[in-house]
């Protein structure tokens, strides 16, 4: 069997994931994701993001995108910090504390009332981003959560939850439809710049 005839498969299975995926989205649970987002940089507080692994990379991504793409296009400024990004912050934390806490100790002294952290987990099970999300509802914020599989303890634990189940170890779609929930989301409110009460560029 050739590789474009074995390619062409395997596109054709992965693009059915991603639609079924993406046909499970609860257009209201997002339209709250977005609303409490707004809420949130409309009162100039700080939106973290926070994931393992790929997940790391999409949090990462997000900073990027509502820090600069954004304010390049709509002259609004959010408050966004990645905590997956001081890495010597954090491999002092896993050092001395534990990994468990590599959120939540970069949250200490910094998250406010009224601010938001979005923890992003395929699993849902990674303590730290269950830790994180826990410590933003005890302490005036709220927490969403970009959940899959069968939603582990962040889905119970997120103030929101946008939960798509998808089979255990499947990695790759899950991952995608997050990184599109942040293309998704960026992009909506720089076409819709009213939500923000954004001037024109």
């Amino acid at each position: 069997m050739e590789t474009k005839e074995t390619l062409n498969k395997y596109f054709t299975e992965y693009r059915k994931k991603l639609d079924n995926l993406l046909n499970q989205v609860d257009i209201d649970v997002l339209t709250e994701v977005v609303d409490t987002m707004i809420t949130t940089f409309k009162n100039g507080k700080t939106l973290y993001v926070c994931g393992n692994g790929g997940s790391a990379a999409t949090a990462s991504h997000m900073q990027v995108d509502f820090s600069f793409f954004v304010r390049y296009f709509t002259k609004f400024r959010p408050k966004v910090v990645a905590l997956t990004d001081n890495t010597p912050f954090i491999t002092a934390i896993g050092n001395d504390t534990s990994y468990n806490d590599i959120f939540v100790e970069q949250l200490k002294g910094k998250f406010e009332t009224g601010d938001l952290i979005i923890c992003i987990s395929a699993s849902g099970n990674s303590e730290n981003v269950v830790r994180a999300a826990r410590y933003a509802n005890e302490h005036g914020g709220k927490s969403i959560a970009f959940v899959g599989f069968s939603g582990g303890e962040l889905l119970k634990a997120a103030s929101i939850s946008l939960y798509t189940p998808n089979p255990k170890g499947d990695y790759g779609p899950i991952e995608d439809l997050h990184m599109i929930y942040d293309h998704l989301i960026v992009n909506y409110l720089c076409v819709n710049k009213e939500f923000l009460e954004i001037p024109e560029r």
